[in-house]
């Protein structure tokens, strides 16, 4: 039996429409579609098992070579194959359009357009598609319409596939839970596909050979429309813009919400045990991204990302949960699907998450701080929110001194850990800052003023090892953190401060290796294994380097990152440093988040004058 090389998670680049995404290999196969949520059982996960996961592939007969790439400021991708035979392009996209064309429109749900075109040469093509609803586990009758394609339903929702093919070319096997084709192209000839997912009865079917031109170009126009309202122009600008792009993909649209990514379980460490399901919403990313849209000029996004904060955190008001899910649900049961091999046969896979148990007083910090970074320019809050705000300060004030999981979500023993007790601070101090902003009337300030003290007195007092001449991840403590680097990011204390650069200097000492920086070292977590370096954490680095003046420095790190990135630009949750594979959930929000603060901080420092650097 010949030997299937697995895909690297670099070989992939992702598509959607704000709503649901799908990770497109260079090899012209869809390994991993969820439908019609982000969250949503999948429908193709050959990512996570070659065998039962699912797939809907195209890619030429012959043996070939192929390259891919982003159509320029947009989300539509382009895969070229070349062989002995000639050249063909794949066309790949989510069909997207303005809210206001979908009320003019009869169209479905989803539509995943896929659009072969010959460049040179005759090419014979194969087509496989093999859906495997809910993960793997259910096999599907296809349906065979003829001329309308081939239908399945799962749950209240259809699917169909339809094709500019004739259906005599298209071959299902002895069960019908599996279609092939076999096609050539030539110069300038196309070949269409469609797979679209309808919750309506009958489910609405587009048509091919006349529209797809309109869709396929309106998408882009889409792509280019959205990117044109990023007013940032400086170094880096393309791999910004890149990472806002991203973004807008893990965007759910109709609530506002953010994913951490559009994956679950691809792994920490090839074979390990550390494999999550991202397909949700951390509150930890809260104060960064608000951050970056704001800067980069999406003053829509940030008040819809905020407008989904404050309505999520109603559900399990007054206190606060880590993740919730795009709607603002607050239970994530973790699951683990046992009949799954999971990505390069690291077990188990899992859907769910644990975390939305867990205590994180950072989490009370990054709200506030991503409150107060969006409402303090103007934008007003209205009383139920205000209140709703007061009354966590007021949770603060009472847990600020107990031990948490910390923004690692470690599922060992829950510890003091400094950077918590940092963002409950934070979090405070937002809040004295905003009521003082506001004339609110009705804020204990003082005793917000009071325990925001007490709490910098317990960090510089049991958060700092001063035989270590460093910060350290948990009060009394002699082990480091990344999540330290956060500390001058929030506006706890300078960069520059004495004992920030000495924990600057032992971080890059102690956890970087080839610039790039680890979460944590020697520490237990509650896991076995091992993990990469963290990508956002890298970009934190780079942002201290930058206050401290190390501007050559800070430059080293972030483009050892972006060199990182998969060729069409995209960034995972880790990196391992020895061999360079990208690791963890792909891609990841937070590591592009992370990208864009960091560029824009090396081009303020660049404007000033700090150093001339060419990019």
């Amino acid at each position: 039996m010949a030997v299937v090389m697995e895909p690297k998670i670099s070989d992939y680049v992702l598509i959607g429409n704000s709503r649901a995404a799908a990770l497109l290999s260079n090899k012209g196969s869809i390994d991993w579609c969820c439908l019609p949520e982000f969250d949503s059982p999948s429908i193709f996960a050959a990512l996570l098992d070659r065998v039962k996961g699912g797939c809907f592939a195209l890619s030429p007969e012959s043996p070939y070579t192929s390259s891919q790439n982003y159509l320029p400021d947009t989300n539509v991708v382009e895969t070229v194959f070349e062989n002995d035979d000639g050249r063909v392009r794949l066309t790949d996209t989510f069909t997207a359009m303005e809210e206001r064309e979908k009320e003019k429109t009869l169209f479905p749900d989803h539509e995943i357009l896929r659009v072969i075109e010959g460049i040179t040469g005759t090419v014979r093509m194969k087509m496989e598609y093999t859906p495997r609803p809910y993960y793997g586990k259910n096999t599907p009758k296809l349906n065979d319409l003829k001329k309308l394609g081939l239908s399945f339903s799962w749950k209240e929702n259809t699917y169909v596939l339809i094709s500019t093919l004739d259906p005599t070319q298209i071959t299902l096997n002895k069960d019908k839970s599996k279609a092939t084709a076999e096609f050539q192209v030539q110069p300038g000839e196309q070949v269409i596909f469609s797979f679209s997912n309808s919750s309506q009865n009958p489910a609405i079917i587009p048509e091919l050979r006349l529209t797809t031109p309109k869709r396929l170009q309106g998408t882009v126009s889409f792509w280019h429309k959205w990117i044109a309202s990023c007013h940032y122009s400086g170094v880096y600008k393309d791999q910004v813009k890149r990472s806002a792009l991203v973004l807008k993909l893990l965007t759910h649209a109709p609530s506002g919400a953010i994913v951490a990514a559009p994956t679950t379980s691809l792994p920490e460490e090839i074979g390990g045990v550390r494999n999550w399901d991202y397909r949700y919403c951390w509150l930890r990313d809260a104060s960064f991204t608000i951050r970056a849209l704001l800067n980069l000029g999406f003053e829509e996004e940030a008040r819809a990302y905020v407008s989904w904060m404050l309505h999520a955190t109603q559900l399990t008001r007054p206190k606060l949960q880590v993740v919730y899910s795009v709607f603002g649900h607050s239970s994530l049961e973790e699951k683990q699907l046992d009949w799954l091999d999971g990505y390069q046969n690291s077990k188990p896979v899992r859907v769910g998450n644990g975390a939305d148990s867990q205590l994180q007083l950072d989490v009370y910090g990054e709200v506030l701080d991503g409150v107060y970074a969006y409402y303090s320019s103007g934008n007003n809050l209205d009383r139920e929110t205000r209140k709703f705000l007061i009354g966590l300060g007021g949770i603060l004030c009472k847990i600020w001194d107990q031990p948490d999981n910390g923004i690692w979500e470690v599922r060992s023993d829950i510890v003091h850990h400094t950077h918590s007790k940092v963002l409950a601070w934070v979090g405070l101090d937002r809040l004295i800052k905003l009521s003082e902003k506001h004339n609110w009337k009705d804020v204990p300030r003082e005793k917000f003023k009071d325990i925001a003290s007490r709490i910098k007195e317990a960090v510089e007092k049991d958060g700092y090892n001063s035989i270590l001449n460093s910060y350290t991840r948990e009060f009394n403590g002699n082990s480091l953190d990344a999540s330290l680097l956060t500390l001058p990011l929030v506006g706890y204390c300078k960069a520059s401060s004495p004992r920030m650069m000495s924990t600057v200097s032992l971080i890059l000492e102690k956890l970087t290796k080839n610039n790039m920086v680890y979460r944590y070292l020697n520490t237990n977590d509650g896991l076995n294994g091992s993990e990469g370096t963290f990508g956002v954490c890298s970009f934190w680095l780079v942002e201290n380097l930058v206050a401290c003046g190390k501007l050559e420095e800070a430059v080293k790190v972030f483009e050892t990152m972006i060199d990182h990135a998969s060729p069409a630009g995209l960034l995972s949750e880790e990196v391992d440093p020895d061999t360079n594979q990208l690791l963890g959930n792909y891609p990841q929000g937070f590591s592009h988040i992370g990208l864009i603060n960091a560029a824009l901080t090396i081009n303020k420092a660049l404007e000033k004058g700090d150093k001339n650097h060419e990019h």
